[in-house]
C-alpha cells in the first residue's frame, strides 16, 4: 500500500479523433474561477447536482471553459470545436476525476467543512442579510 506522499494525481485519458485528451481535476482556484464566470455553474456547485446532462445545456463558453479547465492538452478554443459525443465523454471523465467518490459525498464533505471553518450552515443557501429597522 503506497504512503500519502507518493499518491500520483488522478488522471484519464479520453480518445478523441485519434488522439487523447488528457483529463485532471479542476482545482478549487479553478472552480472559483468558473463559478464566477457561470451563474449555471455556481447554481450546479450550490445544488451539488453535478450532472453531464445539465452542463450540455449550458452555453458553449460555459462547456469549454470546464472542458479547458480539467483537460491539459485542450484550451478553451480548441474545446468549442469538439463534437457533443466528445465533449460528454470528456466532462463525464472531469467529474469522475475531479470528484472520485461522487459528487454527493465531496459536497457533503464540503458542507461540513464550510461549518467548521467559516460557521456557513450550508453551501446551497445565501448568507442572510438582515435590513437595519427603520427609526420612524
Amino acid at each position: 500500500m503506497p504512503d500519502l506522499l507518493s499518491i500520483a494525481p488522478l488522471t484519464e485519458s479520453v480518445p478523441v479523433r485519434g488522439a487523447k485528451a488528457i483529463i485532471r481535476g479542476v482545482d478549487i482556484e479553478e472552480i472559483i474561477g468558473l463559478i464566477s464566470r457561470f451563474p449555471k455553474i455556481r447554481k450546479m456547485w450550490a445544488t451539488g447536482q453535478w450532472d453531464v446532462e445539465q452542463l450540455l445545456g449550458m452555453s458553449r463558453e460555459a462547456v469549454a471553459a470546464v472542458i479547458a479547465a480539467g483537460c491539459s492538452n485542450i484550451d478553451e478554443a480548441n474545446a468549442r470545436n469538439l463534437a457533443l459525443d466528445e465533449k460528454a465523454e470528456i466532462l463525464a471523465a472531469i467529474i469522475r476525476v475531479t470528484m472520485p467518490r461522487g459528487p454527493g459525498p465531496f459536497m457533503a464533505t464540503l458542507t461540513a467543512l464550510m461549518g467548521t471553518v467559516g460557521g456557513a450552515a450550508s453551501p446551497t443557501a445565501p448568507a442572510s442579510k438582515s435590513r437595519k429597522r427603520s427609526p420612524n
